[in-house]
């Protein structure tokens, strides 16, 4: 008897009958290869589409830029406009009064408090630079010289000197002019967002076939869920982080307290990066001002509030609605930070906190598609 000869599998014809269409030279490609070659191939093309975006919009970021933060600032503005609406007031008249509200308490803070954080600016810097060259003695016996260390300090400060010098070299008429109709469009658009938030969505999902808009108003409300979350939850810690920390170094007597105060605020809009250089930034001053008791005062001070920040206030102000891992986060702000400077940065967590909220939906409606398994003994 002739031995029998295993021959391969016939490939499956489609529905209509015709034979499978192949390419050329394929059945020399390994099945991995191929697949892993296609998985880069499209991971290429996504990545590269975010980055010609993210470089669009950099381009354009005196134009994108006040789209986003009207967006972000419409987050916390719409609770109250809420309430008013819920009271009787018309969904105009509701979202002028709390814009007006905004742009009143916005230019106050900026009176009281942005002046003297100018003119205290060149102070802080001296004191950072002094107590980083008084910290460096703990390093020297890991092998760290103090020389390496100023260089590295001067250099940094050198480059903040440099942009600041910049900035007042291209301050002219021009650049005043184009930041003030900045501001006036995040105001006018705050505005129509609180007013019209809803229809607008609505136009825009009407751009889309009807079978499609389920899924993007889901996806569009999830979206709201987690930015709203965040930006709110933010908001509230940084208020509660300044307010802590600032009463530790006005009761130490730490001196320019008062920029240390907003640059804590501001630090906590950069998770984990910022709470480290608005630290620092403290202790460092108050090592030169008060001397050493002092600085490690303040120093316990600041990571009571960060462990408060990370246990208490986070979960309970911000929920666990938004899955970021510390790595995702630091990710996005290296990431934001190298295509769009500080307001890549700025804008890189609330973006990443977005596209989880995206992720997660796709994964509920792949799981719910799949069937369920039930397992028997």
């Amino acid at each position: 008897m002739a031995p029998s000869v295993e021959t391969p599998p016939r490939a499956e014809r489609p529905a209509d009958g015709r034979a499978p269409r192949t390419w050329k030279g394929d059945d020399a490609v390994p099945r991995g290869l191929a697949v892993a070659s296609a998985v880069v191939l499209r991971a290429a093309i996504v990545v590269g589409g975010v980055i010609l975006v993210a470089l669009g919009a950099a381009k354009l970021m005196l134009v994108v830029l006040p789209v986003i933060i009207a967006v972000l600032l419409t987050t916390l503005l719409a609770p109250p406009t809420r309430w008013l609406e819920r009271h009787g007031w018309r969904p105009a008249a509701a979202a002028f009064a709390t814009t007006l509200l905004a742009v009143l308490v916005f230019f106050g803070l900026w009176a009281l408090i942005i002046p003297g954080v100018l003119s205290q600016s060149d102070e802080l810097v001296a004191s950072v630079q002094e107590g980083a060259g008084e910290a460096v003695g703990v390093l020297e016996p890991l092998g760290v010289g103090r020389a390496d260390v100023e260089r590295a300090v001067d250099e940094a400060l050198a480059g903040v000197q440099g942009t600041a010098v910049a900035d007042e070299v291209l301050t002219g008429a021009v650049l005043v002019t184009k930041w003030a109709a900045a501001v006036v469009l995040i105001v006018v658009l705050c505005f129509f967002f609180l007013k019209d938030g809803s229809r607008l969505w609505e136009w825009v999902l009407e751009l889309f076939h009807e079978d499609r808009r389920p899924v993007l108003r889901e996806v569009g409300a999830r979206s709201w869920t987690a930015l709203s979350s965040y930006v709110q939850g933010v908001f509230l810690v940084a208020t509660i982080d300044a307010t802590l920390i600032g009463a530790a170094l006005l009761i130490v007597g730490v001196p320019v307290a008062t920029p240390l105060i907003v640059l804590t605020f501001v630090a906590a809009f950069f998770p984990i990066l910022g709470a480290f250089a608005a630290g620092s930034a403290a202790v460092l001053v108050a090592l030169v001002a008060n001397g050493l008791v002092a600085a490690l005062i303040i120093l316990a001070v600041i990571v009571a509030v960060q462990q408060l920040e990370g246990n208490v206030f986070y979960p309970v102000v911000v929920g666990r609605k938004l899955h970021l891992h510390p790595v995702g986060i630091l990710l996005a702000l290296t990431a934001g930070g190298v295509l769009a400077g500080v307001a890549g940065a700025f804008l890189a967590v609330p973006v990443a906190a977005v596209t989880a909220a995206v992720l997660d939906f796709n994964r509920e409606r792949r799981e719910a598609r799949e069937p369920a398994t039930v397992l028997t003994p």
